[in-house]
């Protein structure tokens, strides 16, 4: 019995001996310094999302012929994926709209008169002018699955000497771009 007693002693000395070591054998642990990136806290009072009517168009990277479209009209966006076939028809439809809008053709002196300009057999983006007076406006539509939206893409006066701007002389010049960029990266 004395045996047991003194082996039971001799293990609790080695096990303290052992918890002792270890906890005191643990040095202090340092996390590495953040960098004023990761200590960035946004102030939520000052941040504000993207306002009014807005157009993306790029090739999509991978898949030859697609082109991934976003437009928005300052609180719904809609997005699609279009092929080089469809993008030329809307470059057409949006070349057609900014010619009609420059032209004295069906305008309203009163009330303003609304056309919408569209390509037959693809519905997916259209455009609408309504003019009146020497006013045209002009508002773009994109159609997709995922939903619709129409947003407001400028005005062109007519006769006016300052060179026309707003969203769908915008959309013109990029889907332009995305075409462009597409055929110089060809997979």
């Amino acid at each position: 019995m004395q045996h047991t007693l003194k082996f039971r002693i001799a293990a609790a000395t080695v096990l303290l001996l052992i918890t002792h070591s270890v906890v005191f054998g643990q040095g202090k642990v340092t996390h590495p310094q953040k960098t004023d990136v990761e200590n960035y806290k946004p102030d939520a009072k000052n941040m504000k999302p993207p306002s009014g009517p807005s157009f993306y168009i790029s090739p999509v990277d991978g898949i030859k012929g697609s082109f991934s479209v976003l437009l928005g009209d300052g609180g719904k966006t809609v997005a699609g994926t279009f092929t080089t076939q469809q993008i030329e028809i809307f470059e057409a439809v949006l070349d057609a709209a900014r010619a009609f809008a420059l032209s004295d053709e069906k305008v309203g002196s009163t009330n303003p008169i609304t056309t919408r300009l569209m390509d037959q057999h693809e519905w997916s983006l259209y455009v609408d002018v309504s003019k009146q007076g020497k006013s045209s406006r002009l508002y773009v539509s994109l159609v997709t699955p995922q939903g619709k939206v129409m947003a407001e893409a400028g005005e062109i006066i007519r006769g006016d000497k300052k060179e026309p701007s707003g969203l769908m002389l915008n959309m013109l010049m990029q889907v332009r771009e995305a075409k462009s960029e597409a055929s110089k990266n060809p997979l």
